[in-house]
Parts: structure tokens; sequence; C-alpha cells
């Protein structure tokens, strides 16, 4: 196999680190905004999504999106000519014909960034005839339209898929849990305000009489009703997790927000007046500990609205042939014997029989293989095939969907969600040690003052003082807020992290498995040997453009994205015939142009191995090489991965030898290039060799075993949100630095964590030394603890927020 093409270096830092333009500087690119390292001198697009794109918007006369965007970066993960599934439009067109008068229809909307995608779609939509209105709720990541029935919604959604935008059947719910946490967050905070007003005649020395009582009354109500709305958020999560035996951050949290409110209740109706009574205090730890949750579950939200909501195997829609009509169904309704009608660019549902006399097929979504394979009539075609021909298949159903590989792949679990996914060792280790430390200094403090005192009640305020001060109030904000600052820095990057636990675990990774086809690569051909484009005529470059543009076969399109940039002229009356399984022909006059197999398109002529034939008359007259096109960023990426330390493997469904010419382009050594796996064996081999330190990069649903496998996971496809949705994150960038970039970002993130329980440390060194000596006091104690949480608060926000140098310079694992 010939080397494969590489593109540009990583736009992780201003300073290239692969080869490029002999004094190339980093540069941002024209549409999107991501800074990359240019191919030549006067490069301006850091992938062919973000050029074609750029030429749409400009020929569109939509220039004003590039003044909205700002500095805002709007990757286009899909190269230029990527066809979708529309078949789930179907039932949506069919209701819209029915409707009379206006009609309402909800779609789910993938690709929002900024205020500019907003006014794109805005105008384009205006530009339909018979649309009346479209809402965008950036938010949900869904459009509502209002329109006639006599509305193109397929045109509609074709134009806009060609700006990199994705549409899809409404699934997502209306984020009730969100606005339920926001909800609880409102009526903390109201209550821990009105509990501050009621606390501070007391400070100011309000220590006895009736109005105390009546105040203390008040302030122990409203932190009563604090701890209902919004101390039962932790409350209910420690107890769930203590039914699985595990231990996070919430645990601690909630031991404090029962203790401290019960030691100050306790010490409020039996204590002394004016002594002991946090009440305040406790209302106030709860909302600030209800934010920082709320921080943390809004940006990961928010990545997971970006993308359309997998339906696994409900998504999945195909054609049967039904006596003279062909009906359109769920893929989970197939069963043994149907009649399918596959059109080109269609998947294949279940193992079937070729009924049609010849087929060309895809099997890179389920087995990795980066090459289409051919069939004739009679021959089984694997299920999760896709077609990739010109015409459409009649295929026979050789078994039932629930029985079919891809039924039982896109059924796997999705892997690390819930509260176990906060719950690594570390966190683990903490909360056990917190717990543990935190009861035996309030009952060794509650013991010594009682010995010393024989006095219960002052005993008790020593106990509730300790209880208070040791709230992981700075902990409990600041650790949230170290979550959102490197979420919201790594989807600036186009990296969108999916799961809480991910950027903890990313920190114990020392070994990293890509996938081959579609990861480190495109997926897409590309043509090796251009030159040849240029030593035609112009009749012959023109016969050959007319050619591929009526062929969907993967050589056709690379040739075609070659020819576009050498400019040709489109033919729409030129008579075109493709022959399934050789090539496709022009007939003009007396000539005829064959593209194809050698043999087929200049019988007893000579052309290369594996050559692409083009003949005019039967004579030879060029021959086109193509290559898999890897990611501009792969080679770079790779050799830095290695230089940080990680272990570097190719773990891939494509040939052996396939994986081995990748690994030499690379930089991965054979020995850790294996190749002709099948899920079920990659996932054995992430059995065998994880040791809870990697993480699978995959695109395919043939990888959905293994990422559910690893010990973090992550994809670079987004075009069918199957795998997206079982991964730890997703990345929109052409390239993969946004992978090295997270990764080093974990290990800020530790030591930032680290950082902050040393000075957690500290505070509470001071703060129950002064419980314990006896001079706690609520006053004090309310201004004690948010001088240190925000102390915590400026250093985080310092070390880790956008202008910090944590996102202008490459990531190390020894930084």
């Amino acid at each position: 196999m010939s080397d494969l093409v590489v593109g540009s270096a990583s736009p992780r830092s201003a300073a290239p680190r692969s080869a490029g333009p002999v004094g190339a500087t980093a540069r941002p690119c024209l549409h999107c905004g991501a800074t990359f390292l240019p191919e030549t001198d006067d490069g301006r697009f850091c992938c062919t999504g973000c050029e074609s794109v750029y030429a749409l918007v400009q020929g569109g006369g939509l220039g004003r999106y590039y003044d909205l965007r700002g500095d805002a970066q709007c990757p286009v993960p899909d190269a230029p000519g990527t066809t979708h599934d529309h078949a789930w439009l179907e039932p949506i067109e069919a209701e819209l014909a029915r409707g009379a008068g206006r009609v309402r229809v909800e779609l789910d909307l993938q690709g929002l960034h900024c205020t500019a995608c907003v006014w794109l779609l805005e105008s384009l939509f205006r530009r339909q005839p018979e649309g009346l209105r479209l809402t965008i709720n950036p938010a949900l990541g869904r459009a509502d339209l209002l329109v006639l029935p006599g509305f193109s919604l397929r045109a509609f959604v074709t134009e806009v898929e060609r700006f990199g935008y994705r549409f899809g059947p409404p699934r997502r719910g209306d984020a009730a849990e969100a606005r339920g946490l926001l909800t609880r967050l409102g009526v903390s905070a109201a209550l821990a305000m009105n509990a501050m007003i009621f606390a501070l005649p007391l400070y100011l020395g309000l220590a006895s009489g009736p109005l105390y009582r009546v105040f203390g009354w008040v302030a122990f109500a409203l932190t009563g009703v604090t701890v209902l709305v919004g101390g039962a958020v932790f409350i209910r999560s420690a107890i769930e997790a203590a039914r699985r035996r595990v231990l996070h951050l919430d645990q601690p949290i909630a031991l404090g927000i029962v203790l401290a409110f019960g030691g100050s209740a306790w010490s409020f109706f039996h204590g002394r007046e004016g002594q002991g009574a946090y009440f305040d205090t406790v209302a106030v730890f709860i909302t600030l500990m209800l934010t920082g949750r709320w921080l943390q579950e809004r940006v990961l939200a928010h990545n997971r609205r970006f993308i359309l909501q997998s339906d696994g195997v409900d998504g999945l829609y195909t054609r049967r042939i039904e006596g003279a009509e062909v009906k359109l169904l769920k893929a989970r309704e197939v069963l043994t014997g149907d009649r399918l009608l596959i059109t080109s660019g269609d998947l294949i549902p279940v193992d079937a029989e070729l009924v049609s006399a010849q087929a060309q097929c895809s099997l890179e979504w389920i087995s990795g293989e980066s090459a289409p394979r051919r069939y004739t009539r009679g021959e089984r075609i694997l299920a999760g095939s896709f077609n990739v021909g010109a015409g459409a298949l009649h295929v026979l159903a050789a078994q039932d969907f629930e029985r079919s590989s891809v039924a039982s792949l896109l059924r796997s679990p999705t892997p690390r969600e819930g509260d176990a996914a906060r719950a690594t060792a570390w966190w683990q280790r903490l909360s056990g040690v917190y717990v543990v430390t935190v009861l035996l200094v309030a009952t060794l403090g509650w013991l010594g003052w009682f010995l010393a005192t024989r006095d219960a009640a002052r005993a008790t305020e020593i106990a509730t003082a300790v209880l208070v001060v040791t709230c992981p109030c700075a902990f409990g904000i600041a650790t949230p807020l170290a979550y959102e600052l490197v979420q919201a820095g790594l989807r600036r990057h186009g990296l969108f992290v999916r799961t809480p636990g991910f950027l903890d675990r990313a920190a114990r990774v020392k070994k990293v498995v890509f996938d081959k086809t579609g990861t480190l690569t495109t997926g897409a051909l590309t043509l090796q040997n251009p030159e040849q484009l240029d030593a035609l005529s112009g009749d012959d470059r023109a016969a050959l453009h007319n050619l591929v543009v009526r062929s969907n076969h993967p050589r056709s399109v690379a040739i075609r994205r070659a020819l576009d940039s050498r400019g040709a002229h489109f033919d729409p009356d030129a008579e075109v015939i493709e022959e399934a399984g050789h090539g496709v022909t022009l007939t003009r006059g007396d000539t005829v142009w064959r593209l194809g197999a050698a043999a087929w398109a200049a019988p007893g002529r000579m052309a290369p191995d594996g050559a692409v034939a083009f003949a005019r008359d039967g004579l030879v007259i060029a021959a086109f090489r193509t290559e898999e096109h890897l990611r501009k960023d792969a080679r770079a990426e790779v050799t830095a991965l290695r230089a940080d330390g990680y272990d570097v493997y190719i773990l891939s469904g494509d040939t052996q030898a396939r994986a081995h010419a990748l690994a030499a382009t690379v930089g991965i050594a054979d020995d850790h290039a294996i190749g002709g796996a099948t899920p079920s064996a990659k996932a054995a081999w992430l059995a065998a060799h994880d040791r809870d330190d990697t993480l699978m990069v995959g695109d395919g649903i043939n990888d959905t075993l293994a990422v559910g496998r690893a010990f973090c996971a992550g994809t670079p496809s987004i075009e069918r949100p199957f795998l997206a949705a079982r991964t730890d994150f997703f990345v929109v960038t052409a390239g993969l630095g946004p992978i090295a970039r997270a990764l080093g970002a974990a290990h800020a993130l530790e030591r930032v964590h680290r950082r902050n329980l040393g000075m957690a440390i500290a505070y509470n060194v001071v703060s129950v030394t002064l419980s314990l000596s006896g001079h706690m006091s609520p006053l004090l104690c309310a201004v004690f603890m948010p001088l240190s949480s925000l102390t915590v608060l400026a250093a985080t926000t310092a070390s880790l927020s956008g202008r910090s140098a944590l996102w202008k310079s490459s990531f190390s694992r020894s930084l």
C-alpha cells in the first residue's frame, strides 16, 4: 500500500510540531476560526469541509455570518459531498402533506455553535417557499417550523445540511431534569438570603428574649425547607451510592448538611441562647453546592445536546417490497424472507441474499474494511453493510432483525453514565477519609469538652461548630467550577465531554488505542497521482468529469474532488451508463470513454495493479491510484502522544497489511498494529490489555463493544449518533488534536484538585482548631467559610480559565 496523504500539524499550539512549508506559521481557518498549520503558504482553510461551506456562504450572499460569528469556533465535521440517510423524513412529510392550513413541524438539530448559526438557518428558511416561521432553540438543539402543506421539507433539510448541520426526528427531551435542578437552586438561594437576613440581628448582638426566639424559629424553618428542597439532591445521591457500595463527593456533602443542620437545631432548642445556631451558614452551603452541581450538569447537558440523540435500533429504517408497493418501516420489523429495497447510501439491516445481478457495498461501518466489496446474485451480504452503488438493490432477508449483528451492537449498554462516573478511585479515597476524619474529630471534640466541663450543651455546640466548618464548601463548589472551565475550554477546541467522570479517568490513561478507518483516516479516498489529470486533453478531462459526477463509487468521488479544483464542465445531456462491478461508460458520437477495472475498460491493455483505468476507444489514457486520506494531524498527534509517554496502538477490522501500512505512516510499531479484528475480538483485546488505563477511539458500530469495555472512550464521528452516545467524548474538528489536549487538560485538572485539597486542609486545620478551642462562633463562621471559598475559587479560575496558560501551550504528561 502506498504512503497515505498527510495534512497539517496539530492546532494545539502556535508552534508546529510536524513538517509543513518552510517558515509556515499557524493561522485561523477562514471559515471556522480554528488554528491550523497550512500545507501551503496560501492555505486558508483547516479542512475541505470548511472550504466547501465557505464557498457556499459567500456564493449565497450570506457573508454576514462571519460578522456575527465573532471569535466563536465553528468547525465543519463532514467532508463535502457527504450524503445523509433521510428515510426518517418520510413519515413527517406524509403528515405534512395531510395537514390543512398552517402546520407545525419539530426537528432536532445538530451543529449549533453560536448566534451566527441561528441567523444562517433563518436566512436559508426565508428563501424557501411556503415557509412561515422558523424558531431555533439553541439550548435544546430544536428547530420549530411553521409552514404551509406545500413546503418542501426535504429540500430545506438538504440545503441546510450542505452547510454542515444535521437534522433528525424530534427525540430529545424537554430538559425537565435540568430545569428541576435550576428550580431547586433558585428556591434554595431565596431561602438562604432570607435566612441570612434573620441571622443578621443575631450577629449584631441579639442573644436572648422573644425576638431572638422568633428570628431563630424563622431561620430554622427557612433552613429546614432548604434542606428538603436543595439538600435532598445530595442526600438521595449519597444514599443511592451507598446502596451501590461506592463513595464520591456527594456523601461528605450530604453528611455535612445533615449533621450541621441537626447539630444547629439541637443547639437552638436545647443549648444556650445566642450560641451554636448556624442555620444561615447551612442554607448558604446548600445553595453553593447546588450552584456547583448545576454548573457541572449544565455543560455536560449542553455537550450531549450538540449532536442528534441516538434512538438505537428505533432510529433505523428500511424499505420492504410488498407486492407492487414499497413500504417504509423500522428495521426492527424485518423478518426472515422479507424482500427489501436498499437504495443508494442505505444500510442493509440484516444478513441478506442478493437478488439483484450485482452490488457494491461498504463494510466500513460494521467491520472497518476500507475497500468496498463486490457481490453477485445469490451471495450473502453482511448486516451493517451500506449500498455504495449508484442504483437500488433488491435483497432477501436471511434472518430476523432481532438476530442480526446490527441489533446486538446497537443494544449494547451505554457505559459510564450516572453516579458511578463520579466514583473514581481518587474521589472514593478522599470521600472515605473525609467522612471518617470529620466524624472522629467531632466525636473527640464532644467527648473532650464533656469530660472537661460536664456540660452536654456546650460539648454539642463544639461538635456542631466542627461539623459546620468542615463542610466541604470550597471544595464542593470549586471542583464543579474546575470541571466546567476545562470542559468549556475543550469545547472551544472541538472536543465535547459527555460523561462526568471522564476527566478524572483520563488522568490515569497510559495507552491510547485508535481504530483505523474513519479514525486515524477520514474514511474517504484521495487521488494519489493527480498529475494524471493535468496530462489529459480538455475533451478527455470533460468526459472524465461527466463520468465521475454520475457515480457514487468512492474512487469516483476521489477523482471528482480532484477535478473540482481544476475546473470542469458538466453536461446534463451526457449519455452515461454504470455497469455494477465494472465501471461507467460515456458515449459521445463515435467516441466511447470508460472508467473502471482495466480488464473491462480496455480489454487486452495493461494498467498498473490496483489502478482505475480511464480509456478512450479501448486505449488506456490515464491510470488513477487512490488511497485512504489520513486525518490532517494524525501523524503529528501520534508522534506527540508517544513523546508524552503514551503507548499508542491501532486496533482495526481492516486487513493486517493495511493496519501495518498505516502504522508505518504514522510512526506506530508493527507489534502495536492489530488488524482483522471483529467487534468481539476488539473487546477481547481490550479486556486482556486494559488495566484501567486505556483510551479507545473509534468511529463505527463495529467499535461499540470495544468502547463499552475500555476505561475511557471517544469518537471523531458524529455522522451517526449510535457510537457518540456510548462514549465519554466526541470530536467535531477535522484533526485529532483535541484528544491530546483533553489528556493534558485532565492532568492539569488533577493538579488543581490536589492544590485545592491542600488549601482546604489548611483551612480546616485553622477552623477546626478554633472550633475545638471554643472560639468559633456563627458570625466568625459566616465570614471565614465564604472567605476560604472565594480564595479557592479565585485560584481555580486563574489556573483553568480561557486566558490561563493551560490553553495557550502544548500539553505534556510531565507538566
